[in-house]
């Protein structure tokens, strides 16, 4: 089977730095695959440069066959690329639901006279953007927020309030970068159940950045690592926990 993604040798350059070095990587149209690596290792780089945030200065990247280098980050989320940011990226002085909401504007196909008149395309469309709205708050179990500030929200709230924008889009590639991070235990533990579940719902691929190595090994089927840039392992959650590269890049020795 085709992947739905594929990186080919992409290096990004800053100057005289070599942030990310020829790395490759396949995921699949279901796959739920694992980006770690140390601080600094070039991971949110890579996520950079498939979102169109960067363009690589060497290699590709293909899309459902396409190479998406050097398009508009706004064009590859079109496309059906999703992300969540490392920083929380939210409007924060808008509601819950019109976070979520404009997210979805970016696939509505009514046009400026549509929505100058208030046609019936438009209504039409603008219900049921805003039914998948509802939907993916009592997803993300915050039916209870739909009219509360975003920024007026806990931590963990906003997350998932991240991961619901970008389901908005109607992703085919969601990726997710430290969706745990600032989350308590008992929140992680569902945010475990919960990236699954959108996987299989929506029948999408996830590619995950995360520090949090329980909620990798327990929720991805398979892991690559980076480290000052180059990938150093790829394989099973199993296998990577027991790779001498991967050991002695996390805690500087292979001896424990």
């Amino acid at each position: 089977m085709n992947p739905i993604m594929e990186t080919q040798a992409i290096t990004m350059r800053f100057g005289g730095l070599v942030a990310v070095n020829e790395f490759s990587m396949k995921i699949g149209a279901n796959d739920l695959i694992g980006l770690i690596g140390p601080n600094g290792a070039g991971k949110t780089t890579i996520f950079n440069m498939i979102t169109g945030h960067y363009l690589p200065s060497e290699g590709k990247i293909l899309f459902n066959g396409e190479s998406i280098s050097g398009k508009e980050p706004a064009v590859i989320t079109q496309g059906g690329i999703a992300r969540t940011f490392q920083n929380i990226r939210l409007f924060k002085d808008l509601s819950v639901l019109d976070n979520i909401r404009i997210a979805g504007h970016s696939r509505l196909s009514y046009g400026l006279a549509s929505s100058i008149f208030r046609t019936k395309a438009f209504h039409e469309e603008e219900n049921k953007l805003r039914a998948e709205a509802f939907e993916l708050l009592k997803i993300m179990k915050l039916e209870h927020r739909v009219d509360s500030l975003a920024k007026n929200l806990p931590y963990g709230e906003q997350r998932r309030l991240e991961i619901a924008r970008a389901l908005a889009t109607h992703p085919k590639l969601l990726l997710l970068d430290e969706p745990a991070a600032g989350m308590n235990p008992n929140e992680t533990k569902e945010l475990t159940g919960l990236i699954r579940w959108v996987r299989d719902h929506f029948k999408i691929a996830v590619l995950l950045i995360e520090h949090d190595m329980k909620l990798v090994m327990e929720v991805c089927e398979s892991i690559y690592v980076v480290d000052h840039g180059e990938l150093i392992a790829h394989g099973g959650p199993k296998d990577i926990q027991n790779n001498p590269k991967v050991i002695e890049a996390y805690l500087g020795t292979t001896e424990v």
